[in-house]
């Protein structure tokens, strides 16, 4: 196993392609320094052997590296996001943690979860819905995803900096957590109070929230279009409370208007 290892020195980060390998007989991991690559930013494909392009570590740290032409980035993208429905399918929480890391390192968070952790969920969603991914695989990548978000909530650490507090919810019988999850860190960290009711809580306790807690914002999450009619039902009701409420989610993707919603 190969990754690319930074270094600080007096505030510019300088990179090394480490490998790391098993000690049978002294029964530790050791790694050797194969390569100093230099300066971060500058580091393109032809800085790095042959034999280690395919790496995933190598892979996911060019297709986060902005100084990459867009072409090349948008090819190296494609393949992180190959590796990691790969790894996902497979429950591979360490190495998914690992391309988060490496990618987030010059990239936020946002940019993952619209580069790669979305579209990924998307194409298990769609190939689930086709029968081409068997249920056993789907709920395998699930929770290997609620693995790798539970660790990023715990890094993050969130403070409060804003005034303002968000309720997450989805239509009842909604029973898709990861897209209310994703939104939950991404909003902490950008220092709003969050309220995560998700999923599916009855209507009265959503009204009750609303009405003890008095947030600023409704989030409404639909991943399914079963779910869209209750959605309806449930914007209706709350709009009585005179709370913003804003509507996502993969249900919504395709729908040009949705009653009684302004703006998707």
């Amino acid at each position: 196993m190969v990754f690319l290892r930074h270094k600080i020195v007096k505030g510019n980060s300088y990179t090394y392609l480490v490998e790391n390998k098993w000690n049978s007989e002294k029964k530790i991991p050791i790694q050797k320094t194969i390569k100093y690559l230099g300066k971060t930013s500058n580091i393109i494909l032809s800085d790095i052997p042959d034999k280690y392009r395919n790496s995933s570590s190598v892979i996911t740290f060019l297709g986060s590296n902005k100084n990459n032409d867009l072409a090349n980035r948008e090819k190296y993208i494609k393949k992180i996001k190959k590796n990691f429905f790969d790894l996902l399918i497979h429950g591979k929480i360490d190495e998914v943690y690992c391309i988060y890391k490496e990618f987030t390192k010059h990239n936020t968070l946002s940019t993952f979860y619209q580069n790669i952790l979305r579209p990924v969920l998307y194409t298990i969603g769609d190939m689930w819905d086709s029968k081409k991914l068997d249920v056993g695989d789907e709920h395998i990548a699930s929770n290997t995803v609620l693995r790798l978000l539970e660790i990023i909530k715990k890094e993050m650490r969130p403070r409060i900096t804003k005034e303002k507090t968000i309720l997450i919810c989805t239509p009842y019988s909604e029973n898709h957590i990861i897209p209310c999850l994703m939104l939950e860190t991404f909003l902490s960290i950008r220092g709003y109070e969050i309220i995560n009711l998700a999923p599916s809580v009855p209507m009265i306790s959503i009204l009750n929230q609303i009405q003890s807690k008095k947030p600023d914002l409704v989030l409404i999450s639909i991943t399914l279009v079963d779910h869209l009619q209750s959605a309806k039902r449930m914007i209706d009701k709350i709009k009585k409370t005179k709370t913003p409420i804003l509507v996502g989610g993969q249900a919504t993707i395709n729908q040009e208007k949705i009653p009684g919603v302004e703006y998707i």
